[in-house]
């Protein structure tokens, strides 16, 4: 009689799959089926987390400590890094991940800011079983979230690699620079109608209520070709004050001009980023606070660029407080 029921279940389910062939095609049916073995496999082997309900997804390469720990851009994945991850993967441990809603990983919920974003964050390393310390590499508004995860969890991170970074006070002096039509549709874009629907207004707010970084490692890279800005002068000048204020965020910080490079400096000079990467790991390794005073292992676009922090008493720029 079981064997009869199993070969009736059987028979079913080969019904089944035939029919589902039939309605979806083989190659639908087959892709499907195949996306999920793989998500089933990313879950087992650690590649998806589950955080809060929806699963992250995160990849760990290298050796050795601090893990540098990359966050990317607006509605930017994993692999927006390029080759830097697998340079810095020589020397360290490496980890990079998709934010919520990118990538493979599943959609959050909301609303989205950079708090709610560091607390995924958070949640995913621990739960993947990483207990730092870290040096966090955030490139543009991974900059913003690296600068609240280093202020709400200061015990964890050892040091900070901030990639022609976003800065809190930029959206409301751009917007006052926009001419109406423009800037209305600037500030919904930036308030959260971007396809990643993060709220960079709510999480500028964020980080300038957050307080003060305690002593750290700090570089920031920073664009030579501001394409953004154009050709407005009063825009490249705001840009430079802006880049020059993050560099003042701690003492003995220093600053990389990208000569060569647009936004997405790990992708137009690598070897650069890995340079810089590789003194704040080294800083944070031998407890240090301050960097030394050239990138390890320069190239040959590297050799000038390297600067010590601007002097501390620079004036601050309108909403900031002096570090």
């Amino acid at each position: 009689m079981k064997i009869r029921l199993f070969g009736i279940a059987v028979l079913m389910l080969a019904l089944l799959v035939g029919a589902a062939a039939v309605v979806l095609g083989p190659r639908r049916l087959f892709v499907g089926g195949r996306q999920k073995l793989e998500r089933g496999w990313n879950i087992v082997t650690g590649r998806l987390v589950n955080v809060d309900g929806h699963y992250l997804r995160l990849d760990r390469t290298g050796k050795g400590t601090p893990t540098v720990v990359f966050d990317a851009g607006l509605a930017q994945g994993r692999n927006t890094w390029g080759q830097v991850p697998d340079g810095v993967a020589s020397f360290a441990r490496v980890i990079t991940y998709d934010r919520a809603g990118l990538g493979e990983s599943d959609p959050g919920p909301v609303p989205r800011t950079s708090e709610q974003l560091v607390h995924e964050l958070h949640t995913l390393l621990a739960k993947a079983g990483e207990t730092g310390p870290f040096v966090l590499v955030g490139h543009s508004l991974g900059g913003l979230n690296a600068r609240l995860y280093a202020l709400r969890y200061p015990d964890d991170v050892a040091g900070l690699v901030l990639i022609d970074a976003a800065h809190e006070n930029e959206y409301e002096r751009i917007a006052a620079m926009l001419p109406a039509p423009e800037r209305d549709k600037y500030l919904q874009h930036e308030g959260g109608d971007n396809y990643e629907q993060v709220n960079l207004l709510a999480s500028a707010a964020e980080i300038r209520a957050a307080g003060t970084l305690k002593p750290m490692p700090l570089v920031v890279l920073s664009a030579g070709r501001n394409e953004w800005a154009g050709n407005d002068p009063a825009r490249l000048q705001l840009r430079a004050e802006l880049q020059s204020s993050l560099v003042r965020l701690v003492p003995g910080a220093g600053q990389v001009i990208a000569e060569q490079s647009g936004h997405f400096i790990q992708l137009d000079q690598p070897t650069m980023v890995v340079s810089a990467i590789r003194s704040v790991v080294q800083a944070a390794a031998e407890k240090r606070t301050s960097l030394s005073l050239a990138p390890v292992a320069p190239s040959h676009d590297d050799l000038s660029l390297f600067r010590p922090t601007l002097p501390m008493n620079t004036q601050p720029l309108f909403g900031e407080g002096s570090h």
